[in-house]
């Protein structure tokens, strides 16, 4: 006989997951054996069968009833099919159907759950161990159970009753086996106990022990973590080995823990050196039966969340106390289920990531000696392609003295090779855990001894060239006197006039005191007298200091005061060089002297003057030198403000190598068009361009043809790999250097040179020749690849240190642990190593974007609205201005509304990853020095949220506020907002199932449980549901159904909405009934009706007034002309009505009628936003009827003379603005039926806004009394 019987909650669980896009084989349990020997095929089915029959799980399929999934028992002889594919000579077929296996979905509402294949005459290569020869009686067995009824005890129960019977079959005898109970009973006593007060110590339990609990874990992947979890896996093989069992063993037994749990320490451990978080929780299953259900087959595991807060402090054995501590609380709470604590703790919910924890560590039983069939020689085997639960899941066992598994992954996260390295590194802590349990637990390493070299690796120096910066000028200057050197507007310098004038300001500045040791600070703009003043400080032996006439006053005299200059060169340039002498006096410059000083910005405010070598400047013009070369006579350019480190090495390499100097004018500098003609003008070959222009150029790569250029130096902040590899590709034989590096490492002191063409952001590389780039952790260790560190450069890119600030400079240039008597410098940037060798910036440590306990990489974020089409640039910062959210500033975003820019990245990122407020531009704004101006965007992000146009609390149309009701009825929450989350409020994943059930109700239309919990806001369901067509509303629309007998009738504005009543609803007495009317004409196909008169004579049509019934008829503005009207007809045979008009301006004046013009679409736009038609999506077809049903009324107000009417009319008239003259008395005088005036303190737009409706709410309520 069928049965049916609730689900158990963990069922419940199981269901909901299985809803979702490519969670179908989630949760398939596939064994995988394989068999040598004659299997008896028949017999073998035969033992399926009696198993099925045996056990009620098998036979047990989920349906749906009244909104509620349940199981439903079928009976005995359903089956447990076993197909037999013969697949002798063919091992592609058999690892295709092996494959299979394991990723085919179950239909869930179809029994039995579970299926079996036989694999006859499995070829070699498939075995679990050794290379056996192929024959007929050898096969693979595949048994796939689903999880929903099925877990690791049944398993083992399984494989020995599967053998027990099979033997029995054999002697054709009965199995002598226990009697199995049914499954149900157990979901049963659970939902008993369940609402009971059993569970609540359990619930205060984990209330505690999970408050405030990170939502995620951050773990080091290889892809962005997608905005849907796709479940799926892969698995690499874990092994201890003995020695290192036994050796745990002891260490276990030593501290009184067991080896599970010493293990789970180690994960625990791992986790947190991985991820760098401190606080983490793990998930843990736990069998959850009793002894009276040990011989049942069935769901009945729990999911423990076992939380640890680690410290470095911690040693090991402490932290073994800790995990034991924690076990054993999880452990003895372990009855409450697992979907009741995620429903206590109600942490964020993302489609993204399962709830609570991302890894799992499960202790499994073995499979060898599990199944054991007569005549036949039985191994196990490893089931690959198994789908991905979580992140990671580590599945171990214990047999033979030794602990082996594998770690399941998510290939959507992670590569093969991470996950074997993260394998590694777990049996590397084991083993140190092991032999140093007293030791701190921050004094595990992760890397062995060749990984730690291979990441310290130290790239030999650049090639040497001789002399120094003013030698090599002046050896051009020698050789070519008369090459041109520099080309500034109209101007041409030679190499021997340049060297000339120079001279003549250095020996001037030398008689004025310059010379080693000094700073000269030069205050110019883009000239030659400029770059005369560069070289000429230089021949002194002085260091210069750029001023931008650019920059603010303030700025530049607080570098004057800090920098203490011996001079200052300005306009006086071609006065001061007129007072030298043109005779060389070469000085005597040390490598060691400083070159140049550069102010940056400091975190106090104050700028900081970073003094660079001259020893720094050479090295990175000789590592360019050896990889790109240099040509004499070859033009380069100099767009860069002289206030930009960049411009060192746009002045200054092009005139130790003999090259043409083009000094970039004012007026192209901000035009990349301009920039491009004039490149192209000058056919320069070797050129600086900031990051936004190469986004420009990459919006249309023929933008550079015609171009010279063969080296381009770029970098200052991210930027797309495959741009830059589509600029190479769309320029041959162009060759471009990505440069990473503060002012601090001279420029860039890292370097990506080979951009390929894929989606991510271009890593920041390589340290340069003679350089060294390390990412260290908190303790100054090197990370493993994959791991954020923070960045810090050593060698020959170090600047000497700020300009008389010792103490900054010590505390950031620090001693190199790794080059003894050396130093680094710590950056504040963050960086991971990838596969390749090469770096990938990930932000700065000082500006981690944590949102709701999300930690989110804005390079993810960006690379997602770079994808969108027609979004050319973009941009990720926080504003922490008020309640911290993260803004994204985009140019060629089309003026998207911001829920059309959150649907466009839905399918992109996770929810909590998507910006809450986009900034358009045409283009990015950007700094002097070509950075993004991070100013200028916040704060049109501050004014583009002000004006935000949509209302996120009340419905907007009939659709919102059928699924509000819904909401509210399912949840028994009145509070509930459009825009408020589903699982915020007090939603469930079995309150979500109801909901999907209701919604189909309401609507006929069926919203999938996947929607529902993908899309969990009453605006995002609607959105939904309008996507095909929104669901006809009719024109009456019920705000609330009234117990009594009266009711409200709230008469349309202009624009046809009714919901801007839907606030006054609320202060109605709450058995009056409350209707809205909308306008004919807003729903697609839908005509308005011709004059006020038909709208009067239908709208009593819909209302349908019953005869014993009060009516208050309410209009706003427009309404009133109608409910007016509806009054005057009403009164005649039905005297319980009134009229309230709210601020219904008319007049007799046909001139002033005559007046009353359309609105323009602009204009009635903000007017729809301000009665809440606009919700958020709305197409432009939408808007465009209610602008047409907009004017078509205002044309019938026009039309129409309201009549004298027996019913009684109270006017609400705003005061608040200066009232319409004339309005009173022409109101009054049409009132037969008593006329009253109440004056209001507000503007027209304002009757139903917050500060006016309790007065309006008090005139219908008194009106409701009175009739």
């Amino acid at each position: 006989m069928r049965v049916s019987a609730p689900l158990s909650s963990g069922q419940q669980r199981l269901w909901t997951v299985s809803q979702l896009d490519g969670a179908g084989p989630a949760y398939n349990e596939t064994m995988a054996f394989e068999l040598r020997g004659a299997v008896d095929r028949e017999a073998l089915q035969r033992a399926f069968d009696a198993l099925a029959d045996r056990h009620e799980a098998l036979r047990t399929r989920i349906v749906v009833e009244d909104g509620r999934p349940v199981q439903v028992v079928e009976p005995a002889g359903v089956g447990f099919p076993c197909e037999v594919t013969d697949v002798a000579g063919r091992p592609e077929e058999a690892a295709e159907l092996r494959r299979r296996e394991v990723l085919a979905p179950f239909d869930l509402g179809r029994a039995p759950l579970a299926r079996a294949r036989l694999l006859a005459g499995a070829p070699p290569g498939l075995h679990a161990t050794g290379d056996h020869r192929q024959s007929p009686d050898t096969h693979i067995l595949l048994i796939t159970v689903h999880h929903i009824v099925f877990d690791g005890w049944s398993r083992t129960l399984l494989l020995r009753e599967l053998g027990l019977l099979y033997a029995a079959e054999l002697r054709r005898t009965a199995a002598d086996l226990p009697p199995a109970q049914p499954y149900r009973a157990h979901a049963l006593a659970q939902q008993r106990w369940l609402e009971s007060d059993g569970p609540a110590p359990h619930e205060a339990y984990w209330r505690e022990r999970l408050d405030n609990v990170p939502p995620v874990l951050d773990l080091p992947a290889d892809r962005p973590r997608p905005a849907r979890q796709d479940f799926r896996g892969a698995r690499v093989p874990v092994a201890l080995g003995p020695d290192l069992t036994a050796r745990l063993k002891s260490t276990a037994r030593e501290h009184g823990v067991t080896l599970y749990s010493t293990i789970l320490t180690c994960w625990f451990i791992l986790l947190n050196r991985l991820s760098t978080q401190i606080d983490i929780v793990v998930g843990v299953p736990t069998g959850n039966r009793g002894e009276e259900n040990a011989s049942t087959l069935g769901f009945f595991v729990n999911t423990l969340a076992v939380r640890a807060k680690l410290s470095g402090d911690h040693t090991g054995a402490a932290l073994l106390k800790e995990v034991r501590v924690a076990l054993r609380g999880a452990i003895d709470h372990a009855e409450l289920p697992f979907e009741r604590v995620v429903e206590l703790v109600n942490p964020p919910r993302s489609p993204a990531h399962t709830p609570l924890f991302q890894t799992m560590f499960a202790w499994v039983p073995t499979q060898h000696a599990l199944l054991e069939l007569p005549g036949v020689t039985v191994a196990p085997l490893d089931v690959e392609d198994a789908p991905a639960k979580f992140d990671l899941a580590l599945n171990l066992a214990h047999e033979d003295g030794d602990v082996r598994g594998h770690l399941d992954y998510a290939v959507t996260l992670f590569d093969h090779a991470t996950a074997e390295r993260y394998g590694r590194y777990l049996v590397r802590l084991l083993d140190q855990l092991a032999t140093r349990p007293d030791a701190t637990i921050a004094s595990y390493e992760l890397l062995d001894d060749r990984e730690r070299r291979d990441i310290l690796t130290t790239a030999p120096r650049a090639t040497r060239r001789p002399g120094g910066l003013v030698d090599r000028f002046t050896a051009h200057a020698d050789a070519t006197p008369h090459a041109p050197a520099l080309v500034c507007d109209d101007r041409t310098l030679t190499y021997g006039e340049l060297d000339r004038r120079s001279t003549k300001l250095a020996n001037a500045l030398r008689a004025r005191g310059a010379g080693p040791g000094h700073v000269v600070a030069i205050h110019s703009g883009r000239s030659a007298e400029l770059v005369v003043a560069v070289l000429g400080v230089l021949k002194a032996g002085a260091a210069y200091l750029p001023l931008d006439p650019a920059q603010p006053a303030a700025r530049r005299a607080a570098m004057l005061e800090d920098a203490r200059p011996v001079l200052v060169l300005g306009d006086d340039i071609d006065a001061l060089e007129n007072e030298g002498h043109e005779t060389r006096r070469p000085v005597a410059t040390d490598p060691g002297e400083t070159a140049y000083v550069i102010y940056t910005s400091g975190s106090t405010g104050r700028p900081k003057g970073v003094a660079v070598t001259h020893r720094s400047v050479l090295a990175l013009f000789d590592q360019w030198l050896d990889r790109f070369g240099a040509t004499p006579g070859e033009a380069t350019s100099a767009w860069s403000s002289i206030g930009f480190d960049a411009s060192v090495h746009e002045l200054l390499l092009p005139l130790t190598t003999g090259a043409v100097l083009h000094v970039v004018p004012e007026d192209v500098r901000p035009d990349p068009a301009a920039l491009m003609a004039w490149l192209r003008e000058h056919q320069v070959v070797q050129a600086f361009l900031p990051p936004a222009y190469v986004r420009w150029i990459d919006e249309d790569p023929g933008r550079v043809r015609g171009l010279a250029l063969r080296q381009l130096l770029t970098g200052v902040e991210p930027l797309p790999d495959a741009a830059l590899a589509r600029l190479t590709a769309a320029l041959p034989g162009l060759r471009i250097c990505f440069g990473y590096g503060p002012t601090e490492a001279t420029l860039y002191a890292t370097a990506h040179f080979d951009p390929e063409p894929v989606d991510r952001p271009a890593p920041i590389g390589r340290a340069l020749p003679g350089s060294r780039l390390y990412l260290l952790d908190d303790r100054l260790r090197p990370v493993p690849p994959g791991v954020v560190g923070e960045v810090f450069l050593a060698g020959d890119c170090l600047a000497r240190g700020y300009l008389h600030r010792p103490g900054l400079t010590a505390e950031r240039f620090v001693a190199d642990p790794f080059t003894p008597g050396e130093r680094m410098y710590r950056t504040g940037d963050l960086a991971r190593w990838l596969p390749s060798g090469e770096a990938e910036y990930a932000g700065r440590r000082d500006d981690q974007i944590k949102l709701r306990g999300f930690r989110i990489e804005p390079g993810e974020v960006t690379a997602a609205l770079l994808a969108v089409p027609g979004v050319r640039e973009a941009a990720v910062l926080v504003d922490r201005e008020g309640e911290p959210r993260l803004v994204a500033g985009v140019a060629g975003g089309g003026g998207r509304t911001p829920h059309e820019w959150r649907a466009a990245l839905a399918g992109r990122l996770p929810d909590y990853m998507i910006p809450s407020v986009f900034a358009e531009f045409d283009r990015l704004p950007l700094s002097r020095s070509g950075k993004l101006d991070r100013d200028a965007v916040l704060a049109r992000a501050r004014t583009s949220a002000s004006h935000n146009p949509v209302n996120t609390t009340a419905p907007r149309d009939h659709v919102e506020l059928a699924l509000l009701r819904i909401w509210r009825a399912l949840l028994v929450h009145p509070a509930i907002g459009v825009s408020d989350d589903f699982f915020d409020v007090g939603g469930t994943s079995i309150s979500a199932i109801k909901l999907a059930h209701a919604i189909g109700t309401e609507f006929g239309r069926e919203l999938p449980i996947q929607d529902v919990i993908l899309h969990p806001t009453v605006e995002a369901q609607a959105a939904l549901l309008r996507a095909d067509g929104p669901p006809g509303s009719g024109s009456l629309i019920e705000f609330r159904r009234g117990a009594g007998a009266a009711r409200v009738v709230c008469v349309h504005p202009a624009g046809g909405t009714a919901f801007c009543y839907l606030p006054l609803s609320g202060l109605l007495p709450e058995d009056a009934g409350v209707v809205g009317i909308q306008s004919p004409g807003l729903d697609p196909g839908e005509e308005p009706l011709p004059s006020v008169e038909a709208m009067a004579e239908e709208y009593l049509r819909l209302v349908d007034p019953r005869p014993d019934e009060t009516l208050v008829l309410c209009g706003l503005s427009y309404g009133g002309l109608v409910a007016h009207e509806m009054g005057r007809r009403l009164a005649a045979h039905h005297p319980r009505v009134s009229v309230v008009l709210l601020d219904t301006t008319a007049t007799d004046d046909p001139a002033a009628k005559a007046a009353i013009e359309p609105v323009p679409a602009a204009e009635f736009r903000e007017k729809l936003v301000r009665f809440n038609g606009m919700y958020p999506g709305i197409e432009d077809a939408q808007i465009e009827r209610y602008h047409r049903t907009y004017n078509h009324n205002r044309r019938t107000a026009r039309d129409h003379d309201p009549g004298e009417t027996a019913a009684r009319v109270v006017f609400v008239q705003a005061v608040g603005e200066d009232p319409v003259p004339g309005t009173v008395e022409f109101w009054r005088r049409r009132a037969r039926g008593g006329f009253e005036v109440v004056p209001a303190g507000c503007g027209h737009w304002d009757m139903l806004e917050s500060d006016a409706l309790p007065l309006v709410a008090k005139i219908v309520t008194a009106e409701l009394a009175a009739r």
